[in-house]
C-alpha cells in the first residue's frame, strides 16, 4: 500500500513541476510570429511608433526590404516592394504604411509572393502582400 501513495505523491509533484505556459508577465515580442505584428506588439513599443510604417520598421523590418522582381522596361508591372492592403482592400505601395495611424491597426500581416497570390490573385503583384488589419468600422 505504500507504494501507491508514493506513485501519487510523485505523480502530483511531477504536474505541479511542470510549466503551464506562463504568459503572464511576458512582453509580446517573446510571442512573436515572423508573419504576423500584432497591436500589442505595437503597443508594447509605443515609444516611437506613431504609424503603420513606424511599426513594421522597428518591429518586422524585413518586410521592407526588397523581395520581388522588378520590370525591365521601368512601366510599373513589377514592384520589388511589397503592396499594401487594408481590411482586405488594395491602399497602395510600401509608403502608404505612412498614412495608417499605429494605433488604428488590429495587426499586420505579411505574405510572401506565393501566399499573396493565393489570397489576392493577381492583384498581389510580384513582391509580396503586407495586409493590415484595423479596428475602423466601415460606415455602409
Amino acid at each position: 500500500m505504500s507504494e501507491k501513495y508514493l506513485y501519487l505523491v510523485a505523480v502530483a509533484a511531477i504536474i505541479g513541476c511542470a510549466t503551464a505556459g506562463n504568459t503572464s508577465g511576458t512582453s509580446p515580442a517573446s510571442r512573436r510570429s515572423a508573419s504576423v505584428l500584432t497591436a500589442s506588439e505595437i503597443a508594447y513599443a509605443h515609444a516611437d511608433v506613431a504609424t503603420a510604417y513606424d511599426a513594421v520598421a522597428r518591429l518586422r523590418p524585413n518586410w521592407l526590404t526588397p523581395h520581388g522582381i522588378t520590370s525591365g522596361n521601368n512601366n510599373g508591372a513589377g514592384t520589388e516592394y511589397a503592396l499594401v492592403f487594408v481590411d482586405g482592400q488594395q491602399f497602395g505601395d510600401i509608403n502608404s504604411l505612412r498614412n495608417i495611424p499605429a494605433f488604428h491597426v488590429t495587426d499586420i500581416r505579411y505574405y510572401d509572393i506565393t501566399q499573396a497570390g493565393a489570397k489576392y490573385g493577381i492583384l498581389a503583384g510580384s513582391s509580396g502582400v503586407i495586409d493590415v488589419s484595423t479596428n475602423i468600422k466601415s460606415r455602409s
